[in-house]
């Protein structure tokens, strides 16, 4: 936890500058997890809490949600992030309100983001609506993007499965660019349908067939039947 002070409290651009400077400097504990303000404690009852072992982030990244893991997942897989980390902030609001977004993220262009992730963005209450506008209004000076995601913008849960066992396969070792660069090469006069001829494929030539997972996953190949429509909106 980083002290919040009641001179960043009247000061909230320099804490929220600070507190960003700390999330991406801390490191994992010795369960190799990354906590942020707000710790999410495991297993609670009535709670799809997880650990996202994330290797852009170094480190296991908790959610408190199912739609939270699909958004680590999605944040792990998109090209233009660098790393990421979860309830990282604490942002004043008032007084005496305060708020954590659920997600942090660093662009590859060192560029910051705050995303939010609610199951309907449709149905959220005029509160809900203002407290996100008046969030959205102290990043912008900052030039630090706002964005609500919803369940429309995240994996299903079919491919959430389907991402989670790519990633888990495909990131058990540490590729070489010239291992990347072999299996892209081998695979790509060819159109697959299925994970299981990728992994045929790459055996033919002598690569491990888990390099397959990594390309799905990152999608550097595609399966010929595999669409992806996530989007997100900024306030």
């Amino acid at each position: 936890m980083y002290a919040f002070s009641f001179d960043n409290k009247h000061n909230p651009h320099q804490s929220i500058l600070d507190q960003i400077n700390n999330a991406f400097k801390g490191e994992p504990n010795l369960a190799s997890t990354i906590h942020g303000q707000r710790k999410i404690y495991q297993g609670c009852y009535g709670r799809r809490t997880a650990l996202f072992p994330s290797a852009k982030s170094g480190g296991s990244i908790p959610t408190e949600s199912r739609l939270e893991l699909a958004h680590a997942i999605c944040l792990e897989k998109n090209p233009q992030v660098k790393c990421f980390r979860s309830q990282a902030l604490k942002i004043a609001l008032g007084e005496k309100e305060f708020c954590y977004p659920d997600f942090l993220v660093k662009t590859i262009n060192n560029q910051y983001e705050v995303h939010e992730i609610k199951p309907n963005i449709s149905s959220l209450s005029v509160n809900d609506l203002d407290k996100f506008l008046r969030l959205a209004n102290l990043l912008h000076p900052l030039d630090i993007t706002f964005r609500l995601i919803d369940q429309k913008s995240l994996p299903s849960n079919k491919d959430l499965q389907q991402l989670q066992h790519w990633y888990q396969r495909g990131h058990t070792c540490s590729w070489t660019k010239y291992e990347l660069e072999l299996a892209t090469e081998a695979l790509k006069p060819h159109k697959f349908s299925h994970s299981e001829q990728i992994y045929q494929a790459l055996q033919q030539v002598d690569l491990d067939p888990r390099l397959g997972d990594y390309l799905l996953f990152h999608e550097l190949i595609t399966l010929i039947s595999h669409k992806n429509s996530y989007s997100s909106e900024e306030v």
